[in-house]
């Protein structure tokens, strides 16, 4: 349909497009709001939905959290509380023995007070009857057990426990450690179990007049068990909220704690209840078992006699084997949940009739606006039509020289200013009022002045205006200010217009706003300058800055000091609690350093982690000393960061200009090599630069550098050690022994560059190599006929963490076709210094593919006979510095008799190195060691001298 449009129907057609356009608009607008207000409704409810459940979880979780860290209280006071009573009871023995003895000797014969003070201790019992007193001389004849009579006047110097512990020793010893006594620990029956010994702890002290031990002591697992009550009681009477409580169910399944119903404590919970609940308490024990976690179900409520939905947070504790159960009813935050849904939902429902009248009206005075409106534009319509016809063709002139002006000047996104030859302002554009906040009025008849924002001295513009008089231009950054008062960098070019004649007419000013490019270059300069974790200095601004801190002390003549520093043992920690706890522990790091330090001091961090300080302006080469002993003081306290208490310590290098180095790259290097000195002798130190440093730090770089190509260049060669049975005389087995002969040189011992493969992490490929090598050449010894003999081979701790160290094993044996039983790992005794998880993994992984451990240099590092029962080895292996002096020296030959003793008793086999004569052979055969290896039976050799001792011939080794 084709409308005619005429003066007379024009107003008519604008009236009612107007109406429609309005109505449609209003209606569009009154349904989109209430869209919108059904849309937030529904996102309250499920955010308050979402938002009850995580409370309720973490109200739950905080509970628990309190509970765990009270119950770990008790139970690490248990010992400390015994050791306490124990000293208590053995003080009260001393003040009465001392009592009587200060009253009665010199009046008695001392066989008659002897007698008196046995007499006055006899009869005392505590700890429930468990508790008593003994006496004993110090050569372990028994002189009081009440709880044995007839043993008394005979020796108890030979009594063990069930570990083989000699009890008596132990307490004489304990007796000696000073004037106050000291504890024991062995193992003894308890009264409630006669047929199995206990752990018993037992405090005692030296009788002096009489040369006696007096003493008492009681069972660990009593005392155990009574703090475990304790926090049972605890968790009893704690209550959160109207219905929140704590269960706690052992791990067999005996209710420990069921405040709702006291009388099934003490029983099974198979055996209590309805067959629901007690399905429930084993889904409950499942999930403590399997670690813990979250369980809603449905349970009786006694006090509302309902059945109702309780939600429960369930924990293992593990030190009392048990599970722990913090749960509340879904009421306790149900009615606060449904008064904020019904306020809510009356919220909603009182805006609809709101909006129902908003859109009703809106669309009333849209209705009358337009018939309004629509009258009053026919009247300006046509007026407009009269002049428009008068003034069309001069108009239409106008335009058409102005339209491409008015166009640039309006839509340019650069600011334009047009002043008089006074500098006046004449005329702003848009872009200029969106810059400087500025609208047109404010700034018309104004001078440029009035943006000035005091950051340029009147020199600036003298100079600005100067080159405009002199050139007609000026371009350049300068500072003004907006009108919101903030100042803003801006790019500006000024111009001169000028008449015919000369004369100026205009001066035209365009400009931009570089706030934001001046912000880009910061941050771009920031990151290329800062670390961007600890926010400070990077290699690149420490090398500015330390090369202007060396041109200003040599301006100065005075002294400067680079601090070098590395965390000791880093790794370990990123190892174990991951890369984000290191990088807060780099941060915190950082802190203190920043905090320690003068302000016109930097500290900087290269990488990794290790840090820079630059000390300047110093006066003597002394001056540095304080600022490093802060350092190493600062660094070495411990660190708390979440739940963790972090140890670690700083190796620190110290290097002086101009005592060591003219410029900054010798000096951080130098720096660097007094760092790797201090970690060489014992971490936790700091060294001053000396050339020695220097050549040391080169060969340890030589030797690294030439171990990263070494399996590639084939340089590594194992040699092979036989082991023999002292017994017959018969190789068993042998150990393989690394070498390394780089390319030109001699052959170097592997003290010299297995600590830098552990340092560097070029372990895991040599050691890769080394497993690999030793089972094709075990799998080659048996295709050539050779008796089937054992491979031991040695093994790094960094190896141990590697998660994939247990399958590349197993994929070697399978692919060499060896036995696991025929390959012996060894492991030295610093293994147990590192408690790493990751290791425990490993070396149970080992012992279950069948793989054989054996323990190397056992008594000259860390012993412990816990490490032997808490890990499933195999060997045990008798270091050479016990063997050397065997036949010299009877305390070797007594060391070595309790070493075999304990292997004996736990089913180890024994291997003692370094047998250099057949009389030590002899000693160790007498005292039950199994295995014998050194040079008196064979040095080290390649693999083809080993082919030949292992062939059937010549299988027998006795010199």
């Amino acid at each position: 349909m084709k409308f005619q449009i005429t003066d007379r129907n024009l107003p008519y057609y604008h009236l009612v497009g107007t109406l429609v356009v309005v109505i449609t608009l209003a209606l569009a607008l009154g349904g989109s709001f209430l869209w919108i207000g059904f849309s937030e409704h529904q996102q309250t409810i499920d955010r308050l939905e979402q938002s009850f459940q995580v409370k309720k979880q973490e109200r739950l979780k905080s509970e628990m959290e309190a509970a765990i860290g009270y119950l770990d209280f008790v139970h690490s006071r248990t010992e400390s509380v015994l050791q306490e009573a124990l000293q208590d009871k053995v003080s009260m023995a001393m003040q009465t023995a001392q009592a009587i003895y200060d009253r009665e000797h010199g009046r008695r014969p001392e066989v008659e007070v002897k007698r008196l003070i046995i007499a006055a201790l006899r009869p005392q019992r505590f700890y429930e009857g468990r508790g008593y007193f003994f006496i004993d001389d110090e050569q372990g004849n028994c002189v009081l057990l009440p709880i044995a009579p007839s043993r008394e006047g005979s020796s108890l110097w030979d009594n063990r426990d069930d570990t083989g512990h000699y009890i008596m020793r132990g307490l004489a010893a304990a007796a000696r450690e000073g004037d106050q006594g000291g504890f024991s620990t062995y193992r003894w029956y308890s009264p409630d179990n006669p047929q199995q010994m206990s752990d018993k702890l037992a405090y005692v002290q030296r009788f002096k007049p009489y040369g006696w031990i007096i003493g008492t002591g009681d069972y660990l697992h009593k005392w155990h068990e009574m703090r475990l009550r304790e926090g049972i009681e605890r968790l009893r009477a704690w209550k959160f909220g109207d219905t929140g409580s704590f269960v706690a169910i052992s791990q067999s399944g005996q209710l420990l704690l069921q405040p709702q119903w006291p009388e099934y404590e003490g029983k099974h919970y198979s055996k209590v209840g309805s067959p629901a609940e007690q399905a429930i308490r084993g889904q409950i024990l499942e999930l403590g078992k399997q670690g813990g976690g979250y369980l809603s179900y449905q349970w009786p409520w006694r006090a509302a006699n309902i059945t109702s939905t309780r939600t429960a947070y369930v924990l293992p504790y593990r030190p009392w084997n048990m599970i722990v159960i913090a749960s509340v009813f879904q009421e306790e935050t149900q009615s606060q949940f449904a008064r904020e849904r019904d306020a809510a939902v009356n919220s909603m429902s009182n805006r609809i009739p709101y909006l129902l009248i908003a859109a009703m009206t809106a669309i009333a005075l849209a209705i009358g606006a337009s018939v309004f409106f629509s009258r009053w534009m026919s009247g300006l319509l046509r007026n407009y039509h009269q002049k428009i016809e008068t003034h069309s063709h001069a108009l239409e002139a106008q335009a058409n020289a102005l339209r491409l002006a008015g166009h640039v000047f309006e839509s340019s996104k650069e600011g334009i200013v047009i002043t008089d030859a006074e500098t006046r302002i004449l005329a702003v554009n848009p872009a200029f009022c969106q810059i400087t906040g500025h609208v047109a009025e404010d700034v018309i008849g104004q001078r440029p002045g009035m943006l000035s924002s005091g950051k340029h001295d009147a020199a600036f513009y003298r100079a600005m205006w100067k080159t405009i008089h002199e050139t007609g231009s000026w371009s350049g950054e300068i500072w003004n200010r907006k009108k919101d008062g903030n100042c803003y960098p801006e790019l500006i070019n000024i111009s001169t217009v000028r008449t015919e004649s000369g004369a100026v007419l205009h001066y035209v000013g365009t400009f931009l706003d570089i706030t934001e490019r001046k912000e880009a270059e910061d941050r771009i300069r920031h990151l290329a300058e800062f670390d961007p974790l600890t926010q400070l200095p990077n290699r690149t601004l420490l090398n500015d800055r330390l090369t202007q801190a060396v041109a200003q002390a040599k301006r100065e003549e005075r002294q400067l000091a680079v601090i070098f520093i590395d965390l000791d043992r880093f790794k370990n920690i990123n190892d174990s609690l991951g890369h984000a706890m290191g990088d807060r522990l780099l941060q915190e790091v950082a802190k203190r350093l920043h905090d320690i330090v003068r302000q016109s001091d930097t500290v900087s961090r290269l990488g990794g982690d290790e840090f820079v300080v630059l000390l300047t302006g110093l006066e003597l080469r002394t001056s540095a000393l304080p600022s490093a002993r802060k350092i190493l003081a600062t660094l070495g306290q411990p660190y708390t960061i979440d739940e963790h208490e972090l140890q670690i310590t700083p190796s620190i290098g110290i290097a002086l200009y101009p005592d060591n180095g003219t410029d900054g790259e010798t000096l951080l290097k130098n720096a660097d090599a007094a760092m790797y000195h201090a970690k060489n002798s014992g971490r936790n130190n700091f060294q001053f630069f000396t050339p020695e440093f220097n050549q040391w730090v080169t060969e340890r770089l030589r030797i690294e550098n030439g171990l990263r190509h070494a399996v590639a260049r084939e340089e590594l060669i194992l040699h092979y050690q036989p082991q023999v049975d002292l017994a017959s005389g018969q190789i068993v087995g042998c150990e393989a022994l690394l070498r390394w002969q780089p390319t030109g040189e001699a052959l170097m011992a592997p003290d010299r560059f297995i600590p830098i493969a552990e340092e560097t992490g070029l372990i895991h490929g040599i050691g890769t190599w080394v497993l690999d090598e030793a089972c094709r050449q075990l799998a080659q010894w048996d295709s050539e006929g050779a008796a089937p003999i054992r491979m031991a081979v040695n093994v790094a701790v960094p190896q141990l963490r590697s998660r994939n160290f247990v399958s590349n094993v197993r994929n070697t044996l399978q692919r060499h076709g060896i036995g696991p039983d025929r390959v012996e790992i060894e492991v030295t005794e610093s293994v147990f210094l590192n408690q790493d998880e990751q290791v425990r993994q490993t070396l149970q992984g080992l012992v279950d593919l069948g793989v054989q451990l054996s323990l190397d240099d056992f008594g000259t590092g860390y012993s412990s006979l816990s490490y032997l029962r808490n890990f499933r080895f195999d060997v045990l292996k008798i270091d050479k510095s016990f063997v050397s002096e065997l036949h010299r020296n009877q305390d070797d030959v007594t060391l070595i008799s309790a070493i075999v003793s304990i292997a004996r008793d736990m089913s180890l086999i024994t291997i003692a190195e370094g047998i250099e004569s057949a009389e030590q052979q002899h000693i160790l055969h007498e005292l039950g060691c199994n295995i014998g290896q050194g040079y008196h039976f064979s040095r080290p050799v390649v693999a083809g001298e080993m082919a030949k001792l292992i062939s059937p011939r010549t299988l027998t080794l006795i010199a």
